[in-house]
């Protein structure tokens, strides 16, 4: 997978690429994207370096990728806190929780249900996504909208919440990501109609994913 923020919408990822994909939403969290994604891609060829020399990850191909390489070959989340420190990641705590969280996930979908990571972050819902450490709603919003193509969900993020400003002056639209579930619940249903209109005028975009960064490229760029 090579991470390339404004063309991140890819709905046939395969195990690999949809860990790399959850990875870098987690990571970029009040981050610059460029700079993310240029250290994520750095981790994800260290990461293919070591899949290729240690024999011990043969026994997973189907479920290779970067949060199981995280977890380490017994479980050990620590060696992943290190290697994240190492290519200079930052919010290690919040690693360190998210990485404890996977490690037992991950034995009770081997368990029972028999699905890998991947499987699960494919069908998981934004609510189950945000029981993980350091998920929050829009970045669980920005990993469904840009993975799944049923997806009807909104990221709020700074250039989300300008477009909304822009298209509507009833009420107070915040500068930030709300933090309250139902502020955020009303904003994004006001973001889908707005955005819903946006794609019904546009000659670009078909979806609320490509309007999505369509947006963000707009007024990114404008920063």
């Amino acid at each position: 997978m090579n991470v390339i923020p404004d063309k991140i919408t890819d709905y046939k990822r395969n195990e690999w690429d949809l860990q790399a994909f959850f990875f870098f939403a987690v990571a970029v969290q009040g981050k610059n994207s460029q700079q993310t994604a240029r250290k994520v891609q750095d981790l994800l060829d260290h990461i293919s370096e070591q899949f290729v020399e240690n024999p011990f990850y043969e026994e997973y191909l189907t479920e290779t990728g970067v949060i199981h390489y995280l977890l380490g070959e017994h479980d050990e989340g620590s060696a992943g806190v290190n290697l994240l420190k190492e290519f200079k990641f930052g919010k290690y705590n919040q690693w360190e929780k998210l990485i404890d969280y996977m490690k037992c996930l991950k034995w009770d979908l081997m368990d029972k249900c028999n699905m890998t990571i991947g499987d699960w972050l494919r069908k998981s819902s934004c609510e189950e996504l945000e029981a993980l450490p350091s998920v929050g709603k829009k970045t669980s919003r920005f990993f469904k909208l840009h993975s799944c193509p049923e997806a009807r969900c909104v990221p709020l993020d700074t250039h989300i919440l300008k477009f909304v400003r822009g298209k509507h002056c009833h009420d107070y639209i915040p500068k930030s990501t709300p933090t309250s579930r139902h502020k955020y619940q009303y904003i994004e249903t006001l973001a889908l109609r707005y955005m819903d209109n946006y794609v019904a005028q546009s000659s670009t975009c078909s979806t609320i994913a490509q309007a999505d960064l369509e947006i963000w490229r707009s007024y990114a760029s404008n920063w």
